[in-house]
């Protein structure tokens, strides 16, 4: 039996590693300024970070339209292919509920099984890559959710932001911690729980002690490095990537390193200026 994995644009995976791996991407819609957009069909991230600052107000995303997923779900069911739809962090959207209620909705049920990431950019879209991996050799659903969810269990996402006034104006932090963190430059780094939520890790003094912290906190973490991919997103702050990308090499070996861009319904969310670390840690 065939499997097609499909993702919502929330897990930021690059156009030509989603070919390659053969996932299909759902575009999010993102509300700027009171016009609605899809991401990755137009709505350019590069145009959305240079207008960023300039927006009357912070844009607002919302899930995938049900339409939308149902008549991808029939496409490939129609194919005869089994579909695993890996969605956006039930923690963070309501995407994950209304994908189990249009799952059941559909031609074929049992053919339709839907995933909670239980994270967000391009962690889940790594999480997507491993899982393709591991339908290419699976017989039956069965089979490989099992192997899926371990690696789910495993998946460590960890991110600084360069300030904390975007979560604070979407209500992700309170106004206190942002005043103290502007008041003190503290730069935060901040984690998502087992749950698929976000949290407080460690603060730091610096933005070049937050990158260290990412790479420290790989260092003690990481499973079996030489075997993994690791990756890291960003939101227009390329060049830290790269010093990231550079610390971590200094002190492990890994398989490689892949660079995505934070994308517009992640970025609408953090701002410019987030750095994050996704890889496999011991568990």
């Amino acid at each position: 039996m065939p499997f097609k994995i499909l993702v919502d644009s929330a897990s930021d995976i690059p156009v030509d590693r989603a070919k390659a791996a053969g996932i299909e991407t759902v575009p999010m819609p993102v509300t700027i300024d009171g016009n609605t957009y899809l991401e990755g069909v137009n709505l350019n991230i590069q145009d959305f970070y240079t207008q960023y600052r300039r927006y009357k107000e912070l844009p607002k995303t919302s899930q995938p339209n049900p339409n939308t997923l149902l008549e991808h779900y029939e496409r490939w069911l129609s194919e005869g292919c089994d579909v695993v739809a890996i969605h956006l962090s039930s923690g963070l959207s309501s995407t994950f509920a209304t994908a189990q209620m249009i799952a059941e909705t559909t031609s074929a049920p049992e053919r339709v099984h839907i995933i909670d990431s239980l994270g967000a950019s391009f962690g889940y879209g790594l999480l997507a890559i491993l899982a393709q991996q591991v339908l290419a050799s699976a017989t039956t659903w069965k089979d490989a959710e099992a192997e899926i969810l371990d690696i789910r269990a495993k998946m460590r996402y960890i991110f600084t932001l360069d300030t904390l006034e975007y979560l604070v104006k979407g209500g992700r932090v309170s106004k206190t911690a942002g005043f103290l963190g502007g008041l003190l430059d503290v730069k935060p780094v901040l984690q998502m729980t087992s749950e698929g939520k976000i949290e407080p890790f460690v603060k730091v003094r610096s933005r070049r002690a937050a990158i260290r912290k990412l790479a420290e906190v790989l260092e003690e973490e990481i499973d079996h490095p030489e075997e993994q991919i690791i990756g890291i997103s960003h939101s227009a702050c390329y060049e830290e990537a790269l010093i990231l990308a550079r610390e971590i090499q200094e002190r492990v070996v890994v398989k490689d390193i892949w660079i995505s861009d934070i994308g517009c319904v992640v970025g609408s969310h953090t701002g410019p200026g987030t750095l994050a670390l996704f890889y496999q840690r011991k568990v």
